[in-house]
């Protein structure tokens, strides 16, 4: 995971463009295999806008203070000059979609969270690995251009999304738990672990993130439990997974969080035409 200190992100370089007119954007694939566990490289920003998306299995996004976990069909962009890394799980495909402000229909200013669609994702693969006509490309890319940026469905739950508190006393505990969000142990026994103070912790966390560490532990921990029990993890095996002894404790954590039990949850994202149609 994300060890970059505070030092890091200020010294990250920025790459200039690699569009080159008359074209509207480019693409980058990476596999599991390509980065593992490792973050892709430091942390760095681009001249253009990005869309960081999933094409199979999980993607992390790592920003300075946020991390974005990716499912397939799930993207997020993120604005020109903002220093950004990224690492994927094992078996899985992130793809990186550069477009230049001048070719994009609205101003990309803040991290935005997008559903890539089907269509899209597999005619971006297409363009990148075969030729045709420079006129055709370049129609083809406006359209996926427009497409891209059509406003996200109500319909779509919310995802991913793990703020990250930036003082660096606290790095080796946040790491210790995305790293294994189901570790039993309390709260209090994982600042002992890594030699801090209860009221320290707390005070970073609340000043940082705006919330206690009990509540952000949670949240990572619903993170990976919604995305265990959409791809097909029982629910009292992804309770197990996410830390919590009883089935119904997790349900309730869930509720929560997300306002529906896991059982609702899994029945909503079924349902969802962007599961039928993003998800594999």
């Amino acid at each position: 995971m994300n060890s970059f200190r505070q030092d890091d992100w200020a010294a990250s370089p920025s790459f200039p463009s690699t569009v080159a007119e008359p074209y509207l954007m480019g693409t980058g694939v990476v596999t599991g295999e390509d980065t593992g566990a490792r973050p892709l490289s430091p942390p760095h920003s681009h001249a253009d806008p990005m869309l960081a998306w999933c094409y199979r299995g999980t993607v992390w996004v790592h920003l300075q203070d946020a991390r974005w976990r990716l499912a397939p069909g799930q993207g997020v962009w993120i604005p020109a000059n903002t220093p950004h890394t990224a690492h994927h799980e094992p078996d899985s495909i992130g793809c990186y979609t550069y477009i230049p402000d001048t070719a994009l229909l609205a101003p990309v200013d803040q991290i935005t969270r997008v559903l890539v669609p089907r269509a899209v994702q597999e005619m971006l693969l297409h363009l990148g690995i075969n030729d045709m006509p420079t006129d055709l490309r370049v129609r083809i890319q406006s359209v996926l251009i427009e497409m891209l940026q059509q406003p996200l469905p109500e319909a779509a739950s919310e995802w991913g999304e793990v703020p990250m508190p930036t003082d660096k006393r606290v790095a080796p505990l946040v790491q210790a738990v995305l790293a294994d969000p189901g570790d039993p142990r309390g709260s209090v026994e994982l600042f002992l672990a890594h030699g801090l103070h209860e009221r320290t912790v707390l005070r970073i966390f609340q000043n940082d993130v705006g919330m206690s560490f009990g509540r952000w532990r949670t949240g990572v921990r619903m993170t990976l439990g919604a995305r265990l029990i959409v791809d097909g993890t029982p629910i009292g095996a992804a309770a197990h997974r996410c830390g919590y002894a009883t089935t119904s404790a997790f349900s309730a954590a869930f509720k929560e969080r997300f306002g529906i039990t896991p059982r609702q949850h899994v029945a909503r994202v079924q349902a969802d035409t962007a599961h039928q149609l993003y998800w594999r």
